[in-house]
């Protein structure tokens, strides 16, 4: 149940996430720098220990999104992991081939259907992964600005009403820019109440803000626990400095 964007430059990318969640669950850590394998990774944790965003030294960034919608062809697990797990599994690749590895040697069938979607800047490539009970498929995006919608009511229906008004905002005169992005996740405009980009419903609601900015020199972190249309600023959480 998320609204993820990923808006790339020539020399990087900037890429902002709603996480929303049932307002029962327990709060989520701030990100925090973690040795992944081979890597440092910077991320936040949720209550299972594991997260829906996070990026590593090498610019990488990965984010997951429940995929709700899906006509899975395989049965669910009878004791399902949190999806959370897998991207600290993943952090420590570099590139698109080490993580098509790294995917191949993840066992998903634990795992309910998911999103994945994965930031190359040094291939300057967006790729996302789809698992659906049965396999893992795998998309390669344009490197262009896009958007990606969840929620727990209707994938479908938050692709069109969340859509439509992500469309709306691109015609504005700083489209694309990170005050822009920020309007945009704390955004009240859709038809439809259950699927505005920042949620308030009776049980789910959005509950934090993360947003990764990645130079040629690093990734930075700035995270807001809390409804965005809340936020005046996101908090600093961290950075990166790149590495080969």
């Amino acid at each position: 149940m998320c609204t993820l964007s990923v808006i790339p430059r020539a020399d990087g990318y900037t890429l902002a996430m709603n996480r929303d969640e049932r307002i029962a669950r327990p709060v989520s850590e701030p990100p925090q720098i973690n040795q992944i394998g081979n890597a440092r990774a910077l991320y936040p944790r949720d209550h299972a220990g594991g997260t829906w965003i996070g990026t590593n030294e090498a610019g990488v960034a990965l984010a997951l999104l429940n995929w709700n919608d899906v006509e899975s062809l395989g049965a669910p697990p009878k004791s399902a992991r949190s999806r959370g797990l897998v991207i600290p599994a993943l952090l420590d690749s570099r590139s698109v081939g080490e993580f098509r590895g790294s995917i191949g040697r993840l066992d998903p069938r634990s795992f309910l259907p998911f999103r994945l979607v994965g930031v190359f800047p040094d291939e300057r490539s967006i790729v996302e992964w789809r698992w659906d009970l049965q396999s893992v498929a795998e998309k390669t995006w344009p490197w262009e600005p896009r958007h990606w919608y969840s929620s727990s009511a209707s994938d479908a229906e938050a692709q069109r009403f969340r859509g439509e008004a992500c469309c709306k905002a691109w015609a504005e005169a700083d489209a694309g820019t990170v005050p822009w992005l920020r309007r945009l996740h704390a955004s009240h405009a859709a038809v439809a109440d259950e699927f505005r980009i920042c949620v308030h419903r009776t049980e789910v609601k959005t509950v934090s803000y993360t947003e990764l900015d990645c130079t040629p020199v690093a990734v930075a972190c700035r995270y807001f626990a809390g409804s965005p249309c809340e936020m005046t600023e996101p908090l600093p959480a961290g950075e990166i400095r790149r590495t080969p």
